[in-house]
């Protein structure tokens, strides 16, 4: 984190608020015991080595009128590293259409991931496999043999980036049963900003509808385009203009509730146009992931994840093949609340590379985590 943003954090943190200004303020600790298989897979921890790690949130949300507020989130993980994830002020419900206003740094709306991005909210150990699993394509620009070459090493973009925290500004809103919302942020959902100033001449567009039709159902559909590539000063393969290349993403989310069960779930279809040296070529992928959650005693849960990715073939130095190995997930937990906000669950993940030299892999990860 660069001094400029501390900075920025300590002033928020120091500035008296006037009148009827209020500020609240929670966050949580997880701690954690990590064993993973000894492979060279991108999922693996520590080389395999038995290990323990750890990650604390702060939040803060400071409402100044009943219309506007601010909200931030600090992250810091076992690398000691400071990550500003949430900063972003609010404005509600000043406009003729009860619109609400965005701008800073927020989460795009894409897909329903929410508060289960954060330990206490996530019955498992990873996020879905779609935001974390690293693909063969850099946005830089990539050459053929190194395209080829990069298959499983996890030295890519995500599907999507993680939290998918961005730069930007959001326009909200609701209608009945419908929420809508639409996004202009300076990265794409696989490559998002964190901070950093735009790559390229264009702005990331995201679009997302989701509807209530009965009490314990949302389905929600987005779709977002822009250019993903580094604008660079030299001159490019055949002299093309990155800005025109424009990765596109649609996905369908679903979240269900009722009694003791819980169910999420989401779809990915995305494209990215690549100039190559003699050619453009489309790389597409596919990912999704399903998961559910039971409580079968107050406190106590079980939970599955089934999560995938499936890359469509494409032409690379004369071999027509899938682009990236496919990947296939399969997360289960048990979870039980010591205390209101005091959670131990164990994790155990599997997961299958459809080729390289390590197809398979596994984790088995016991976690606490402890919420203020």
């Amino acid at each position: 984190m660069t001094l400029n943003r501390s900075l920025l954090v300590c002033l928020l943190c120091s500035v008296p608020l006037r009148g009827a200004a209020q500020v609240t303020l929670g966050g949580q600790v997880s701690a954690d015991f990590l064993k993973s298989a000894p492979t060279q897979s991108q999922r693996v921890f520590n080389a395999g080595r038995p290990t323990f790690g750890w990650e604390a949130e702060l939040f803060a949300d400071g409402r100044i009128t009943d219309n506007v507020a601010f909200l931030g989130t600090v992250r810091i993980t076992d690398d000691e590293y400071v990550h500003i994830d949430y900063l972003a002020v609010r404005i509600a419900d000043l406009t003729p259409l009860g619109l609400t206003i965005q701008a800073g740094e927020f989460d795009l709306p894409f897909g329903n991931l929410g508060e289960r991005r954060y330990p206490r909210r996530n019955p498992f150990f990873h996020l879905p496999l779609i935001h974390e699993y690293r693909t063969a394509l850099s946005d830089y620009l990539p050459g053929e043999p190194y395209l080829a070459g990069s298959k499983g090493r996890g030295n890519g973009m995500h599907l999507l980036d993680e939290g998918m925290y961005d730069v930007g500004a959001m326009v909200s809103g609701s209608y009945g049963i419908l929420d809508y919302a639409f996004a202009l942020s300076i990265g794409t959902v696989s490559a998002t900003g964190y901070g950093a100033q735009n790559i390229n001449s264009d702005l990331g567009k995201v679009f997302r509808l989701a509807v209530t039709p009965m009490t314990g159902l949302t389905l929600g559909a987005a779709y977002a385009w822009g250019a993903y590539l580094y604008e660079q000063s030299q001159p490019t393969p055949r002299n093309v203009d990155v800005n025109s290349y424009q990765q596109q993403a649609a996905e369908i989310d679903i979240e269900f509730s009722r009694g003791h069960f819980v169910m999420n779930g989401q779809a990915v279809y995305n494209t990215w146009p690549v100039p190559l040296a003699d050619r453009d070529v489309n790389l597409s992928v596919f990912g999704y992931y399903l998961e559910g959650r039971y409580t079968l005693f107050p406190g106590f849960y079980l939970a599955l994840r089934s999560s995938g990715l499936r890359f469509a073939d494409a032409l690379l130095q004369g071999v027509n093949q899938p682009w990236d190995y496919n990947v296939t997930e399969w997360e289960g937990a048990a979870g039980y609340f010591l205390d209101r906000d005091v959670l131990l669950k164990l994790v155990r993940t599997e997961t299958r590379i459809w080729g390289g030299t390590t197809p398979k892999d596994n984790l088995t990860a016991l976690q606490l985590v402890v919420a203020f």
